[in-house]
């Protein structure tokens, strides 16, 4: 089973990477930064996580950017969803899918 809380194998290594990069003084955080864990996209509000998803796949500094298998992994997780037919999480997936014919 995989670990509820990890972020879809991101590294931390990345996110310290990211930080320096963006300057670790810079008082404005930019988007792409966060990288959900896999309990938030299980379990997520749709709409917040919508965002988060975007900003992750379409904003994130190079180091945080996702590769195919990490959105394939989300885009199974949201298929496991107990509301992986309604609308908002339909949405979810296609934005993955969006981001995989890149």
């Amino acid at each position: 089973m995989q670990d509820p809380d990890d972020r879809f194998g991101m590294p931390e290594s990345a996110f310290s990477a990211a930080r320096a990069s963006h300057g670790p003084n810079n008082p404005f955080v930019r988007l792409g930064m966060y990288v959900p864990t896999r309990r938030e996209v299980a379990e997520s509000d749709p709409e917040w996580l919508y965002s988060v998803l975007e900003e992750w796949m379409w904003e994130s500094p190079a180091e945080l950017i996702p590769n195919n298998p990490q959105i394939s992994d989300v885009r199974q997780v949201l298929l496991g969803r107990l509301d992986a037919i309604e609308p908002p999480v339909v949405r979810l997936i296609a934005l993955c899918d969006s981001y995989l014919k890149t």
